[in-house]
C-alpha cells in the first residue's frame, strides 16, 4: 500500500527547545573562541616578527591582517548562525514558553544589532507580501543589483529597523511602546557585550569585533541575496496560493545547513512558514518531485547568479532551475 506524505500541521510539530538551547550555546561558545584565537595568532605573530629585522614589515602585516579577516568571516558566519535562532524565535518556534522564546530571540538577534520586535514585524510582512512590488518590506534593502544589495543594502536594513524602533518608543500602544523599550534592553546588551565585555576579557577590539562588524553586514547580505533575487515579481493576488515560487532552495554542506539552521530551504520556509527548522529538509525531500522548486547549489553559486540578474526577474532568469 503506498502511502501519501502530508506535510506536518502545526499543531503535530515539536520545537526542538533542547536542540535549541545546545544549538545557541554552542554557538556562542564558537564565537567567543574565534575571538580568542584571533587575538591569541596576533600575539604569536607579533611575538615572532618582534625578533626579526625592518624589512619583514609587509609580510608581519599581510600574515596579521590575513589571519584577523579569516577568522572575522568564520565569526560572522557563526553570528549569522546565532541571529537566524533569533528568526526561528519570531516565528515562535525557539522555546514552548512565550518569555522565553521572545527574550533569547531577542538576545540572539541583537548579535546583528537588529532589534527584535521590529525584525519580527518586518519578517512576518515580508512573509506576507513576499516579492510583492511596493509590498514586500525587504524591496527597498534588495531591490537594486546584486552588488548594490550587498554593499549598501545591510545599511538601508537598519535604518528601516531602527526607524521602526523609534515609531515603537513613540507608539500610544502600551504593548507596543513596551516592545520598543525591551528592544532598547536587548541593543544595550550586545553594545556592552561588543565593546564591555570583549576588552574586558582583554581582546582587542581592532583585531576582534571591528573586524566582526565589517564583515558582518557582507556576509548578512550574501544570505539575503540568495533568497529571492532573480525571481519573477509575485502579485497580490497570489498571496494564498501556497504553491507559488517566490524563493530559491539552495542546497548547501552539512555543516552549513547546522549552523544557519536549514534557512537554505528557503522555499520551503515561506511555503510553510510555521514549520520549525528541523522539517525542512524532510518536507523538500517528500514533495521535491511533486511541487514546484527552483534549486541552485551553494550560496556562492546564488551570488553570482544574482550579479547578472535585476532583483525582479523574469520567467527566462529561472529556467533551468
Amino acid at each position: 500500500m503506498v502511502t501519501t506524505y502530508s506535510v506536518p500541521k502545526h499543531t503535530e510539530q515539536v520545537i526542538p527547545e533542547r536542540m535549541n538551547l545546545f544549538k545557541s550555546l554552542t554557538l556562542l561558545a564558537l564565537i567567543l573562541g574565534c575571538f580568542w584565537l584571533s587575538q591569541l595568532g596576533v600575539n604569536i605573530i607579533d611575538s615572532q616578527f618582534s625578533t626579526l629585522s625592518n624589512g619583514n614589515n609587509g609580510w608581519h602585516f599581510a600574515l596579521k591582517w590575513t589571519w584577523v579577516v579569516s577568522l572575522a568571516i568564520i565569526n560572522a558566519i557563526l553570528v549569522m548562525g546565532l541571529g537566524i535562532l533569533g528568526h526561528e524565535a519570531a516565528h515562535k518556534g525557539l522555546f514552548n514558553n512565550p518569555f522565553w522564546n521572545d527574550f533569547c530571540g531577542g538576545i540572539f538577534i541583537s548579535f546583528l544589532l537588529i532589534p527584535f520586535y521590529s525584525f519580527k514585524e518586518f519578517h512576518l510582512n515580508h512573509h506576507r507580501y513576499t516579492h510583492i512590488p511596493g509590498k514586500d518590506p525587504e524591496e527597498p534593502v534588495n531591490n537594486h543589483s546584486a552588488f548594490l544589495a550587498l554593499t549598501i543594502g545591510p545599511l538601508i536594513g537598519l535604518g528601516i529597523h531602527y526607524k521602526t524602533l523609534v515609531e515603537y518608543l513613540l507608539s500610544d500602544s502600551p504593548k507596543i511602546r513596551s516592545q520598543g523599550w525591551k528592544d532598547i534592553g536587548f541593543i544595550s546588551w550586545i553594545v556592552i557585550f561588543y565593546f564591555y565585555l570583549i576588552p574586558l576579557a582583554h581582546l582587542s577590539l581592532v583585531y576582534t569585533v571591528f573586524p566582526l562588524l565589517v564583515f558582518l553586514p557582507f556576509v548578512f547580505m550574501v544570505r539575503n541575496v540568495s533568497e529571492h533575487h532573480g525571481i519573477p515579481a509575485q502579485k497580490a493576488k497570489s498571496i494564498n496560493s501556497q504553491l507559488k515560487v517566490d524563493s530559491w532552495m539552495i542546497l548547501s554542506n552539512p555543516i552549513m545547513d547546522w549552523l544557519w539552521s536549514n534557512i537554505n530551504y528557503h522555499q520551503i520556509h515561506h511555503r510553510y512558514p510555521y514549520l520549525h527548522y528541523p522539517y525542512l529538509p524532510e518536507v523538500f525531500t517528500a514533495t521535491k518531485d511533486e511541487q514546484p522548486y527552483i534549486v541552485i547549489n551553494g550560496y556562492l553559486s546564488a551570488v553570482f547568479q544574482a550579479l547578472s540578474q535585476k532583483y525582479y526577474g523574469s520567467d527566462t532568469d529561472i529556467q533551468g532551475f
